[in-house]
């Protein structure tokens, strides 16, 4: 019962993430010529974040944008309830910021799935009953708790978008797992700039 949870509950913040997050941010779904946009889900609250830092009509511009689920106000009748955003200020330039991003790898990190072997750990064993040499993997740990995060990147024609699911549960277990190092220093790098707590 518990695991037919968990894949349903995955499978709808899928489906919440690519189809209707921009919209309950009153963000467009199209990402400017130079856009970084992080996007944290709601794990089991009614809301999520948004991190954004672009570039618009020749100005940078950075923000926290706090997403809402609608609010049911009856079994067949829900209301939208408004983002908040919080623009961000840092000491340093925002172009500095972004490119400081970029520089973390931000536009080559490659999709989980690419990486996933990277958590099992493999083995040549001698097998007794065999009496011959075996290959013995030991299939990665699952961490179902934390926090997952979408990533879509553009600078002009580079793009990439990318999902990480509990990146930072997943280091402390995985420590030499480079892409993930990558996102967590982008993570930590975003927390510190902008002092804020995503």
């Amino acid at each position: 019962m518990r695991l037919l949870f968990i894949i349903s509950f995955l499978s709808a913040f899928t489906f919440l993430k690519s189809q209707n997050v921009d919209k309950l941010a009153n963000i467009a779904s199209e990402l400017k010529e130079s856009e970084i946009r992080i996007y944290k889900d709601q794990g089991i609250t009614n809301s999520g974040h948004i991190f954004r830092i672009y570039k618009e009509d020749k100005i940078w511009k950075a923000e926290l944008i706090q997403w809402f689920l609608p609010k049911e106000i009856s079994k067949d009748e829900f209301e939208q309830v408004k983002p908040k955003l919080t623009v961000l200020k840092s000491e340093k330039y925002l172009e500095e910021l972004f490119l400081n991003i970029k520089a973390r790898n931000i536009g080559f990190l490659p999709k989980e799935e690419y990486f996933q072997y990277k958590k099992d750990e493999s083995r040549v064993i001698y097998d007794e009953e065999e009496k011959d040499w075996a290959f013995e993997t030991k299939k990665a740990i699952i961490v179902l708790d934390g926090t997952g995060y979408l990533v879509k990147y553009q600078h002009f024609k580079q793009q990439n978008e990318f999902e990480y699911s509990n990146p930072e549960s997943y280091l402390k277990h995985y420590p030499n797992i480079d892409e993930l190092n990558d996102f967590v220093d982008i993570l930590k790098y975003i927390r510190k700039e902008f002092n804020i707590e995503f």
